[in-house]
């Protein structure tokens, strides 16, 4: 009973960190990303975070041979990732942080919904409550408390391209304890970085992408770091690591703390204080993820 607790409280508490490294994906993607290619961003990422965590697993003799066992749905994962990250940087382009985090917002309803019509699993009604409970303070935050914020949304083509990203990484929750074979967590996650690596190669070769960036600087190679052991590493290992415990729906519900985090980061990096909206709108995320946690 215990040790089944401690599991639970644990797969929560990587999805807290999930969400928040999502979250730091935005800020600082936005900074730089106009300066280059977002599937060259994207594969600089996974190639990255691939050579570091393969280094780790081969000095600490930890690297299974499970990898090669029907590698085929690595690329199934992969190429989720690759999908979902490339379509984001597309559409921060042409979009804020703050209509991207809107779309995100959509996802525990999008896993929710794909669950039901592909697997035929029916959720509770509590579920439900849940989700909307945490969608109005994630979306009180998204429009500054603001009624007419909302009204005046509208879906612009950058909004469209992240809404289909969105809804193809929604899914990644559901098919990945479908593809786990028993694994371990980092062999799973190395086998997800060098799939979408390859998978990118082979859109950048077809589309004529020169693989050396037009641009260089140190906050763009800080960014592709950071982007490598957190936004890749670190999601894909907690997002491996809840899916196989956790409901599909309960895991993604924690996109909705992403808003929450964005707004937290960005007022670190401005040394000021979040907006009192901020604060309020985190006491119903926080009431719906309590609900979702007692029914998990």
């Amino acid at each position: 009973m215990i040790s089944s607790l401690n599991i639970k409280v644990k797969s929560h508490l990587v999805m807290l960190l999930f969400s928040l490294f999502v979250a730091g994906s935005f800020v600082f993607g936005k900074l730089y990303a106009e300066l280059i290619e977002p599937e060259l961003l994207t594969f600089y990422r996974f190639l990255l975070g691939a050579v570091i965590l393969g280094s780790y697993l081969i000095f600490s003799k930890r690297l299974s041979s499970d990898l090669i066992f029907k590698p085929w749905r690595y690329f199934i994962l992969g190429g989720i990732y690759s999908i979902y990250f490339v379509f984001m940087f597309i559409a921060l382009r042409y979009t804020s942080t703050i209509s991207t985090s809107a779309i995100f917002a959509l996802m525990p309803f999008a896993t929710l919904i794909l669950d039901s019509l592909i697997f035929n699993k029916k959720s509770h009604f509590l579920i439900w409550l849940a989700l909307c409970i945490s969608s109005l303070g994630a979306l009180y935050i998204i429009f500054d408390g603001s009624l007419s914020n909302a009204l005046n949304f509208r879906l612009d083509f950058g909004e469209l391209i992240f809404l289909i990203g969105t809804i193809v990484y929604s899914s990644y929750a559901l098919v990945q304890p479908r593809l786990n074979f028993g694994e371990n967590i980092l062999t799973t996650t190395f086998g997800v970085l060098i799939a979408g690596t390859v998978i990118l190669s082979f859109f950048i070769i077809v589309q004529d992408i020169n693989f050396i960036p037009k641009n260089t600087s140190i906050g763009l190679i800080s960014l592709v770091i950071y982007l490598a052991i957190f936004a890749s590493i670190g999601t894909i290992v907690c997002l491996n690591f809840a899916s196989s415990r956790l409901p599909g729906t309960n895991v993604m519900a924690y996109s909705l703390l992403i808003p929450f985090w964005v707004l937290m980061v960005e007022s670190t990096t401005k040394e000021s204080l979040a907006p009192s909206y901020t604060y309020i709108g985190i006491i119903p995320i926080g009431l719906g993820l309590l609900m979702l946690y007692r029914n998990s």
